[in-house]
């Protein structure tokens, strides 16, 4: 597949380095994946959900005859289950992007995201989940949860997303319901970022569809990304893929990238 990358991995001014990331290449499907684990509370449930998500959807996809959203969500809840059967009360957020021939599927839990670039500039294909936005604060208190400001708003005082892989102590306040958002590219989408909340706490998605732009090795521009945040003022671990989708994009007959459908059973 005609995709070239970079990644930029930084501990920034945490003590320890939390984040994981994994991709995954079946060319005979013309399949590839992106994807990065921003943990909490500890690394392993980052490097189980590295080294389990994206495997557990593939052997189902290539044996049942179901929509791909519905088998990564699947997995997800699979990853998940895992993670609270071994007792782990750390946790992760979890993004991806997959690639399947000309369609494409970007899924997250927490606030890392995916940023594609487009004729416009750039285009968000993740929602941050945040426990103070209204559907997620309905969700957690009509489960007998709280939110409970405490520097930023946070699930029963303790965690500032609402939905990420694991985290036993807060279930079920805290979801693993993915957010998955299904298209179709086109020949506009040049670039493609995933990062974790080091970066996105400090940059906007333009910016870094920029510098993402104007080095054309991607291994310079996730580099370039990292040290922006840096010097923004980021003090969490970063983590920065940089995808170079231009020689992959360049033959699509459509000219502009189009979202069918986005999953989210909040």
């Amino acid at each position: 597949m005609e995709i070239s990358w970079g990644i930029s991995e930084e501990i920034g001014f945490r003590p320890t380095m939390e984040d994981e990331h994994a991709f995954y290449e079946d060319p005979a499907r013309l399949f590839f994946s992106a994807e990065i684990y921003d943990g909490h509370g500890g690394r392993q449930p980052a490097q189980i959900a590295a080294g389990m998500l994206t495997p557990w959807f593939l052997h189902a996809w290539a044996r049942e005859r179901r929509a791909a959203a519905d088998i990564l969500r699947d997995a997800y809840l699979a990853v998940d289950a895992h993670l609270v059967d071994r007792r782990l009360q750390a946790g992760t957020c979890a993004v991806q992007l997959y690639l399947i021939g000309e369609e494409f599927l970007a899924a997250n839990a927490g606030d890392s995201r995916v940023v594609i670039g487009t004729g416009q500039g750039a285009a968000m294909l993740t929602d941050d989940h945040k426990p103070d936005r209204a559907v997620e604060r309905s969700r957690i208190e009509s489960l007998g949860g709280s939110v409970v400001v405490l520097g930023v708003p946070r699930v029963k005082g303790i965690l500032a997303i609402s939905r990420a892989l694991g985290d036993a102590c807060l279930k079920p306040y805290v979801s693993a319901e993915p957010r998955i958002t299904e298209g179709v590219l086109g020949s506009e989408n040049d670039v493609a970022v995933l990062a974790c909340d080091g970066v996105w706490d400090v940059l906007l998605p333009g910016e870094v569809i920029d510098a993402a732009r104007r080095e054309r090795d991607p291994q310079k521009g996730a580099e370039e990304i990292s040290r922006m945040a840096l010097d923004r003022g980021s003090t969490d671990n970063i983590t920065v893929i940089v995808l170079n989708l231009r020689e992959y994009t360049s033959s699509l007959k459509s000219r502009e990238m189009v979202i069918r459908k986005v999953h989210d059973r909040a």
